[in-house]
């Protein structure tokens, strides 16, 4: 956990000093809260239920009055604990015990987000990216503790909708989904996607 914090945190400082070394007009943050779904039987078989542990965030730069692109990263934590059972431990007595199911995914995305107006009070956009994924598998049975990290690939798409502050105002509120395609088979599970909902806050930084 404390390294997916770390990761999340040194990719967050690399997108700030990166992209305010392009420190141009046409620079836009963005920040908001991430609400991820997983998909698949295998992801839902480990977790099953939606993550409201998260957050994503941007750092964008305008190419034309249409087209921006850039960094985002998100993070999101999915947990599940499940009822007392009976399990076989590695010695093939039975234990009766709590399992709990932890995973936190941090993907990093070279994003280009296409926005259809520039300009009035509702202003549509699409987005896709590419990019890597870092995943800390943790699994807890009773006090016994099996944590793993990996790093994969990572694919985004999204669609949203910007609500300026004012019809001339590039700051303002972000309504979004996306669908996050991420390959993954290890320790039983296979394939990370998820299903996410994102609110958040745009703000140009020039």
């Amino acid at each position: 956990m404390r390294q997916v914090i770390k990761i999340t945190l040194f990719f967050a400082a690399a997108m700030i000093i990166t992209q305010a070394s392009m420190a141009q007009e046409g620079l836009q943050l963005s920040v908001g809260h991430n609400a991820a779904t997983p998909l698949g039987s295998s992801f839902r078989g480990y977790v099953n239920k939606p993550s409201f542990r998260g957050l994503q965030e941007s750092m964008l730069f305008g190419i034309n009055n249409h087209l921006r692109v850039g960094l985002q990263s998100s993070y999101n934590d999915f947990y599940q604990k499940y009822e007392r059972q009976v399990y076989k431990s590695t010695d093939g007595s039975d234990v009766s015990t709590v399992l709990s199911n932890s995973l936190q995914t941090v993907p990093v995305f070279a994003k280009g987000e296409y926005s259809f107006f520039n300009k009035g009070f509702l202003r549509p956009y699409v987005g896709l990216g590419t990019g890597i994924n870092f995943v800390n598998y943790d699994q807890f049975l009773g006090g016994f503790e099996y944590d793993k990290h990996y790093t994969k690939a990572a694919f985004t798409g999204d669609a949203g909708l910007l609500v300026p502050l004012s019809r001339k105002n590039n700051s303002g509120f972000r309504f979004s989904t996306s669908y996050n395609l991420m390959p993954f088979n290890k320790e039983g599970v296979k394939n990370l996607d998820s299903w996410n909902v994102q609110t958040g806050f745009t703000v140009p930084l020039k």
